[in-house]
């Protein structure tokens, strides 16, 4: 054991029972900065060693495997195994630890978690409006239901359909179309009141949002929004009796006093009124009863 110590290269350390250093190599006093650790306590140079030292000596006494923890000195990360021994001069049990710089490992692994979470994020987002995109849509539909029923607070939906959307795209052609629904991703969020609203592309010219802690009645204030919004943009639509742009919008919401329903049939239940909404001669937000489970 004793090259191990006298390795120039290898941090290698001895602790015993008290946590006191009783050898180390050049390595692992230069990752210190030290002409030696010999002598000192673990806890002295890494604080939070001693609960994570006092556990490793309790797993040993138990014959149980010791496993590899990690350390960060001066900016570099270090990855460091255990191993139960008797120390030679002294007899008494001791940790050998062998600690190796991972520091170029460290920043791959940031730089991949780092990039996954931007490719995440990328995914659920549409690449004409920003807004997010029908996956998006799903995810945050879903996770605001069950933090709805968690907290027994309401959820409300509104499904948004830019009226006579085909015959401007044919009249006009696909560039002014997605110009058009750029402006509308865009005078849709002016609308949103809370940093957890969400609004969504949800297909083609159909838009969702999704609105935590809101009743029924302050989704009906979010849709006229909407519809002053769009109507603010005063987009010439050749073929639209309106003469402009406009939409129709259908809302629902969850109650968390009524029957438990799913984020499938809140949407049901809001497109339903949509379709009442276009029924009805468009150009206007319908509102729809709490949707029950079908």
């Amino acid at each position: 054991m004793k090259h191990l110590f006298g390795s120039t290269s290898l941090a290698v350390c001895m602790i015993d029972r008290s946590l006191g250093i009783s050898k180390a190599s050049e390595a692992a006093a230069a990752l210190f900065d030290l002409p030696t650790l010999a002598g000192l306590q673990a806890r002295d140079l890494i604080p939070e060693a001693e609960a994570v030292l006092r556990e490793y000596f309790d797993l040993a006494g138990r014959g149980l495997p010791l496993p590899d923890s990690r350390f960060i000195a001066d900016g570099r990360h270090y990855a460091v195994t255990f191993h139960a021994v008797t120390d030679p001069d002294s007899g008494a049990e001791a940790l050998l630890a062998i600690a190796m710089d991972v520091s170029p490992n460290s920043r791959i692994e940031q730089a991949l978690r780092t990039s996954r979470r931007r490719l995440l994020r990328a995914s659920r987002r549409d690449h004409l409006t920003g807004l997010l995109n029908r996956k998006g849509f799903d995810m945050a539909l879903h996770r605001e239901l069950r933090r709805a029923r968690r907290a027994a607070s309401p959820l409300s939906l509104l499904v948004i359909d830019i009226d006579w959307f085909k015959s401007y795209n044919d009249s006009l052609g696909h560039q002014e179309g997605d110009r058009c629904l750029r402006l509308v991703a865009g005078a849709l969020e002016t609308c949103l009141r809370r940093a957890s609203d969400h609004a969504c592309r949800y297909g083609g010219e159909e838009f969702a949002i999704i609105l935590p802690d809101t009743v029924a009645t302050g989704a009906a204030s979010v849709g006229a929004a909407c519809l002053h919004a769009l109507e603010a943009l005063d987009i010439p639509h050749p073929t639209s009796p309106y003469g402009r742009l406009s939409a129709s919008i259908g809302a629902a919401s969850f109650d968390p006093g009524a029957v438990p329903v799913s984020a499938e049939a809140l949407f049901a239940t809001a497109d339903a009124a949509l379709y009442r909404a276009k029924q009805g001669g468009r150009n206007r937000c319908e509102p729809a009863a709490a949707p029950t489970q079908p």
